[in-house]
């Protein structure tokens, strides 16, 4: 009997993309494994990310590594890479013959499972906590950001749909829903006339089996206080948001199209401490022209506010964005500054982390590294801190209560305790 491998590159929304493509396979009655469990591979896909260059270049690493890999079986490589490069990558593997831009996914699964599949099907690969894309593609069209040429604008998914989708979620067994789009913040502006996140949340809070909603990649041009205050009340919603501003330089901050300033930026971080949300954004180092001065701006900005989890992203030039054109910085200080951003990063993850040490919370155990790991509602699985469980016999995919005894390297360490009547100490 032959199988598929698939290969899934860049991010969440990718994975989805990923999961539905497997389960659309499956759906058709092509199984998924091979080679470990003794079948012959026929089919390898590989779901390539296009977002930056460094991207660009594992997906050329992936292909080849799977050329090598997998010489017997057929190469099928689709997705964002796919519709950002497609006659480079041709160029460079024209032994390859099965190439598909993410329009013609459907075209892809008929030609692997040799009929149109009609099932609307995803194997969830995650465990206890399952993303849920709420829209594609983006509007805001940062200067910096491919996405709209890869993705297109923002194209919200309908409600309906997306609710079904959290009834079967919450059926299998998945206790949180991490809502992901480009823009999560934006949902529905392009098909409601207007941002439907919290109408989305309120009806996604009524479904039994869901205990948890995340919210992450709301941006800060979409999102408002009056958002942010709806959200702290609504009991299943995380007190955790992730709202990347990239910078607080008023000049960078309009060279990088971000249709937002200082101020703002300033206003909804307020608004999420005075609503006790745990904070999480990424910042950019070294965009086009930026100057000592911008860079110490940024950091005793970050330095002040203190958020929870910080990202540092290093520029990347893309040519066919309009960033692409500016003046970059000098390589040695735009090294430094990154450089220095990570070390604040790693100084602000230590002293947070050190608070949560004593503290008692409930957290969802996702999986095992010898013992029970997991994450509380104040992180985000994969991008954030894990916690190490011990004592007791916590269950993969349950909800467990645990307190902070320890840090370990980026990690935390916690014990199994008697749940309270609260939700954390």
């Amino acid at each position: 009997m032959s199988s598929i491998r698939l290969i899934s590159l860049g991010c969440a929304k990718n994975l989805v993309d990923s999961e539905r493509i497997i389960g659309d396979l499956s759906a058709a009655g092509c199984p998924l494994g091979g080679r470990q469990d003794g079948r012959k591979t026929n089919y390898v896909i590989i779901n390539t990310c296009g977002f930056i260059r460094s991207a660009l270049e594992e997906t050329y690493r992936e292909i080849d590594k799977a050329r090598r890999s997998f010489p017997n079986s057929r190469l099928v490589i689709f997705g964002c890479g796919v519709n950002r490069a497609t006659d480079e990558l041709k160029r460079s593997f024209p032994q390859i013959t099965d190439w598909f831009r993410i329009s013609e996914r459907n075209q892809m699964i008929a030609m692997i499972a040799g009929r149109r599949s009609t099932a609307k099907s995803r194997r969830v690969t995650t465990v206890g906590y399952a993303y849920l894309k709420i829209a594609d593609g983006c509007s805001n069209r940062c200067a910096y950001c491919t996405i709209p040429s890869i993705r297109g604008p923002l194209t919200s998914r309908p409600m309906p749909d997306i609710i079904d989708e959290a009834k079967g979620l919450a059926r299998a067994g998945f206790r949180e829903l991490i809502l992901i789009a480009q823009d999560t913040a934006a949902y529905g502006r392009d098909r409601y006339g207007r941002s439907m996140l919290i109408p989305l949340i309120h009806a996604l809070s009524l479904q039994p089996g869901i205990s948890w909603l995340r919210i992450l990649y709301a941006h800060p041009r979409s999102l408002t206080p009056a958002m942010i205050r709806e959200l702290s009340i609504q009991p299943k919603v995380c007190r955790y948001l992730d709202m990347p501003i990239q910078h607080v330089s008023e000049r960078l901050l309009r060279l990088m199209n971000r249709h937002v300033g200082r101020r703002r930026i300033e206003v909804l971080v307020r608004a999420l401490k005075d609503n006790d949300f745990t904070f999480r954004t990424t910042v950019m180092s070294g965009f086009p022209t930026e100057t000592d001065a911008e860079h110490r701006e940024l950091v005793a900005f970050l330095r002040a506010t203190e958020p929870d989890w910080l990202g540092v992203f290093s520029y990347s030039r893309e040519p066919d964005t309009p960033a692409g054109d500016m003046k970059p910085v000098a390589p040695l200080n735009a090294r430094k500054r990154y450089a220095d951003l990570i070390r604040l990063q790693r100084s602000l993850l230590r002293s947070k982390n050190r608070r949560r040490i004593g503290r008692s919370f409930d957290i969802l155990v996702s999986g095992s590294v010898g013992r029970p790991i997991g994450h509380a509602e104040f992180a985000a699985p994969e991008v954030d801190s894990r916690i190490i469980v011990t004592g007791g016999k916590p269950l993969v995919g349950q909800i467990c209560h645990a307190r902070i005894t320890a840090m370990r390297g980026s990690d935390l360490c916690a014990k199994v305790i008697p749940r309270s009547g609260n939700h954390h100490e």
